[in-house]
């Protein structure tokens, strides 16, 4: 393999911090930055490097003389060599020793030597510094080095995982690559919180007996005997302890009459024609009631039964597109959130992961929700129980620090508000200042992964599906073109 540049000296390098190197022309194509490199120490060691800068460099410009130069009407060119003065320069920051004789990495004792070739890091060098697993789930390529990123699972969802990135970036996209990998691996249960209908045509169209099930807004119900006074509590977080046993005991009262089969009109009329409880508590109980009835969410019976769906290797895809109410949809997430928790902590459902868009409606720091108790629960109990969550959003900073600092791999996209890039780099473990100056300009569709799931900060382009349909938005001229039609024809009729 030929070298890609060599090393040179200059105030601050060659240092344990950083190696600074001229690229060969040859082989500045192929350069760019975070790509690892190698510089030989001796036939049994290596220093593994990652490019952090790229620049040009012209000694003929290096004083206001030579730009005065340029803009007289002598031509310089003709007398200096000018364009063989230029250099391209690159930093590398040093990552570690490998020795080949015992196979291990450790840190750089000593800097490299001025004069040092470098080379392109090959990916079995790659691969083993970042802790890959060649069986591990596939997220996408790091092209440079020729490297796939397979991650490990269990490292990956230990601890939790965060996905972060601005609308449009890719974020519900790198999602369904995870989710495609462990449709193959059939391995856990995954329950996918979609407020905006973004997975429900991610349903496979070339894989027989598909394993992922989309569950429709308008077909979800909570049944009303199967929940607690307590329970129902939950849904109303102005309620009191006094008005909550108010409501337990009208609940007993009814469970001992062996009526198992009543809803929340049932229990208001019983309250309002009770004497025996207080005015207020009454007139409090049946507003609170009457406005959980205006949901349309409780009914006689739960639908759907998710601890039947709920099997090895299934993907349960709950599509809120139809409900617009941010309250109705904190209910839905509380409630069956709660009920599969529960369930995954007494053995009864396998390994389960739970994947929330736009997490940070549902478990938004400084305020209050509905779900966000159960979802920072799971964040801090439910790796005990191998109960994972995988938060999606686009404002990280509007995100429970409680949930997101239990996120310990985080897998981020473009992001460029200064405060999330701010937020970020204060939770996520690993993200230098230069690391954090590059999320900014990322591309669609690269991303950088950090924390548990690998060993040092990645980045790399993700993966395109395999067997997902591939959503396409229509744009605003189709869109506005198929309203108009429909309202053409409808005052038409009319």
């Amino acid at each position: 393999m030929a070298a890609i540049g060599t090393v040179v000296a200059t105030p601050d390098s060659p240092s344990l911090e950083n190696i600074e190197f001229i690229i060969d022309k040859n082989a500045q194509p192929q350069i760019e930055r975070g790509q690892f490199v190698t510089i030989p120490k001796n036939k049994n060691q290596v220093v593994l490097g990652i490019i952090t800068s790229i620049k040009k460099y012209n000694a003929y410009y290096e004083t206001i003389d030579s730009s005065i130069h340029e803009i007289s009407s002598r031509n310089y060119e003709a007398i200096f060599p000018i364009k063989e003065w230029e250099n391209t320069l690159a930093n590398a920051k040093p990552l570690g020793e490998i020795n080949f004789t015992n196979e291990r990495i450790t840190r750089l004792k000593f800097p490299v030597s001025p004069g040092s070739k470098i080379y392109v890091a090959s990916s079995s060098i790659v691969s083993k510094f970042l802790g890959l697993d060649k069986n591990g789930i596939y997220w996408g390529d790091l092209s440079s080095n020729n490297v796939k990123i397979r991650v490990s699972l269990s490292r990956l969802l230990r601890k939790h995982l965060a996905i972060l990135a601005i609308s449009g970036a890719g974020k519900s996209y790198a999602a369904s690559i995870l989710l495609e990998e462990l449709h193959k691996t059939g391995s856990i249960s995954v329950l996918v919180i979609d407020p905006h209908g973004e997975y429900s045509s991610m349903v496979p169209t070339n894989v027989e007996n598909t394993n992922t099930k989309v569950i429709r807004g308008s077909f979800i119900s909570i049944g009303i005997p199967e929940l607690s006074a307590w329970e129902i509590s939950e849904f109303i977080p102005e309620i009191s302890v006094v008005q909550t046993r108010v409501l337990d005991n009208i609940i007993s009262n009814i469970r001992k009459k062996n009526r198992n089969h009543y809803g929340l009109q049932d229990i208001i009329q019983i309250i309002d024609t009770s004497e025996k409880i207080n005015v207020r508590t009454k007139e409090a109980l049946i507003g609170w009631l009457y406005s959980l009835q205006r949901t349309h969410l409780f009914s006689t019976e739960t639908s759907p039964n998710l601890s039947e769906l709920f099997q090895p290797g299934k993907i349960v895809i709950l599509d809120l597109s139809e409900i617009t109410n941010l309250r109705s949809r904190s209910i839905i997430v509380l409630h069956f959130l709660s009920r599969l928790y529960y369930q995954r902590t007494r053995g009864e459902i396998p390994p389960s992961l739970f994947v929330i868009e736009e997490a940070h409606q549902f478990c938004p720091q400084g305020s209050r929700s509905i779900s966000k108790r159960i979802i920072e629960t799971i964040a801090r109990e439910g790796r005990k129980f191998y109960a994972s969550l995988c938060l999606i959003s686009q404002r990280p900073v509007n995100l429970s620090v409680t949930a997101l600092s239990q996120c310990n791999t985080n897998l981020i996209l473009r992001i460029r508000n200064p405060y999330d890039q701010d937020f970020i780099g204060k939770t996520s473990e690993g993200i230098d200042r230069s690391t954090l100056k590059m999320i900014p300009d990322l591309e669609i569709g690269e991303a950088l992964l950090v924390g548990e799931g690998i060993n040092y900060p990645t980045f790399f382009r993700i993966r395109s599906r395999t067997f997902y349909n591939k959503v396409t938005s229509p744009d605003l001229e189709t869109m506005a073109d198929k309203y108009k039609e429909a309202w053409s024809v409808k005052r038409n009729t009319s």
